[in-house]
């Protein structure tokens, strides 16, 4: 019985997180026009590390997927765009959920989400440079780039790293403030269900 009340809490839980990445795959948006008009600063990255922090990898992944997944309906990209946020969101999300999963400690969960951080960063530049460019300017875009005043270099590691750099350490952060009071209240909401079952 408290296995089946364990389950259905992480299932409503991953549930909740998903549905939660999905929303803020969309909104807010934060436009970062100092890097390039299209590249805008989401939060999305948040409740899926948390579910990963909470429930484990496996669920994050696929909670991972199936955001992109419904984000591709509502997108502008053909799939290309979320290919890249899922080569992109793996970088980032798998390096701490698998370290925290394997010792369940905070200076774990600072390390994975550090090495997650600069792995983002470099998967963000791979992606851009291998994927996006081509496929959305095709196989002139470094003339297409020269044409917006940048090169490739220039906006592969002054816009594209950065950027990356800016919302790997603002999801870190968002997920380090809250992921002990979500873990007490998850543990509560348990209890809870428990004395319910035991009363009933």
């Amino acid at each position: 019985m408290q296995r089946s009340i364990h389950r259905t809490t992480n299932l409503t839980f991953a549930a909740l997180m998903t549905a939660l990445a999905i929303i803020l795959s969309y909104f807010p948006e934060i436009p970062l026009a100092f890097f390039a008009p299209w590249l805008k600063l989401d939060f999305s990255f948040t409740p899926l590390l948390l579910l990963g922090f909470s429930i484990g990898p496996g669920m994050m992944v696929v909670a991972l997927i199936i955001t992109n997944l419904v984000h591709i309906i509502g997108g502008t990209t053909a799939g290309v765009g979320e290919l890249a946020n899922l080569l992109i969101g793996l970088s980032f999300l798998l390096p701490p959920a698998l370290l925290y999963q394997r010792k369940k400690t905070r200076a774990n969960a600072i390390i994975g989400m550090g090495i997650g951080v600069v792995l983002m960063m470099l998967t963000g530049v791979l992606a851009n440079r291998f994927i996006l460019l081509p496929v959305f300017f095709g196989p002139g875009f470094s003339e297409a780039l020269k044409g917006m005043g940048m090169t490739v270099n220039s906006y592969l590691f002054g816009a594209i790293a950065p950027f990356n750099l800016i919302k790997g350490l603002v999801n870190a952060l968002m997920v380090f403030m809250l992921y002990k009071r979500l873990s007490i209240l998850m543990k509560e909401v348990e209890e809870d269900q428990k004395a319910a079952v035991n009363h009933s």
